[in-house]
């Protein structure tokens, strides 16, 4: 008989590892056409935690439930984000700014930030009556659950592989990197994902001339930018990795500014200096897997499109799990992000093509 979860038990490993036995297991499970929990006893002999993540799920390897299972989910996603914050800029800019839970919410309304000094205390002389005003309030923005949907596909052989755990985290980890900085750091409109955190802004003027003249009115203007707004206190910078050494080549040692590497930002030699407490992001709370063998798949990773007909059929390539002895994971994870500072006055700016 199992005993209660406790959060004890959950010391025994990360939180987000028991994720990726979940899709380990059904992963295994689908190949050799048994059970998850039959394959949570071979591969994991027995550990609770994983055994009772199988079993309470509600669809499949679903971190939903009652009381444990809420509280093992929500560490799993935070942990999640953690683990994948050293390949991801999106990821480390989640861990820096405020995080909320999508937990029984259809959306959320996140307060604005205001920091004009005018709305702090003030000082009186003794036996002076203390000014007395109405705080003002900024409409902050509103967090809409978008889904996030990572399609990997295994051979059975991989599948059946003691490595099989290894694997999933490892592409379960990577490919929410490269989703999560393609979104976050775009001009893009809010459409099946959140809005790019850049939507709405324009961009600075780059300096001319490269080398460390340039670099540092750049780092003047971005600074400005945000200042001028009441932000500016602990920035970070966010740029690709490339552009990360040559700022750390050409600028002073005195430089400290944390550097945020994304290799989203390459093509385009783009610079962004964002204030992380004014930044804002929610997670889904149950994280659901499925497996399948069946249908075709449009294998495209960056414009996927419609499976039909035609000479040539748009969809290329198409190709059938079942034929090639594969099978698809598929991640499902709402999540939504935003500035608390609006547009009008943004604690987020940005320079592109950049000549140092």
């Amino acid at each position: 008989m199992n005993k209660p979860l406790v959060p004890e038990d959950i010391k025994k490993a990360r939180p987000a590892i028991y994720l990726f036995r979940a899709a380990a297991c059904h992963l295994r499970a689908h190949a050799e056409k048994t059970t998850p929990a039959a394959i949570t006893r071979q591969m994991f002999k027995g550990d609770v935690v994983t055994d009772l993540v199988i079993r309470a799920a509600s669809s499949p390897a679903s971190l939903t439930g009652a009381g444990w299972a809420d509280a093992l989910a929500a560490l799993s996603i935070e942990d999640l984000v953690m683990q994948i914050a050293s390949v991801s800029a999106a990821a480390a800019l989640v861990q820096r700014g405020l995080k909320l839970s999508f937990d029984h919410f259809a959306s959320i309304r996140v307060p604005g930030r205001l920091l004009d000094a005018t709305d702090a205390g003030q000082w009186v002389v003794e036996g002076a009556p203390s000014p007395m005003r109405s705080q003002r309030m900024t409409a902050g923005p509103t967090l809409l659950p978008r889904k996030l949907l990572v399609n990997t596909s295994f051979t059975s052989e991989m599948a059946r592989q003691s490595n099989i755990e290894a694997y999933s985290r490892a592409l379960l980890t990577e490919s929410c990197a490269l989703a999560l900085d393609k979104a976050m750091f775009s001009t893009t409109a809010a459409n099946g994902q959140p809005a790019g955190i850049l939507n709405g802004l324009t961009a600075l003027t780059p300096t001319a001339g490269g080398g460390s003249n340039a670099l540092m009115a750049d780092m003047k203007s971005l600074m400005d930018a945000l200042v001028t707004n009441y932000a500016g206190k602990a920035p970070v910078l966010i740029m690709s990795p490339t552009q990360a050494l040559s700022l750390r080549t050409v600028a002073s040692p005195l430089f400290n500014l944390p550097i945020l590497e994304s290799s989203a930002l390459a093509a385009t030699k783009t610079v962004i200096m964002v204030e992380p407490s004014s930044f804002a992001s929610a997670f889904d709370p149950a994280p659901e897997f499925a497996v399948t063998d069946v249908p075709l798949f449009h294998y495209e990773d960056t414009s996927p499109t419609q499976i039909t007909g035609g000479t040539p059929s748009p969809a290329v390539p198409v190709r059938s799990p079942f034929q090639t002895d594969s099978i698809v994971l598929q991640l499902r994870l709402k999540a939504a992000w935003g500035m608390r500072a609006p547009t009008s006055a943004p604690h987020v700016a940005y320079v592109s093509s950049v000549t140092w």
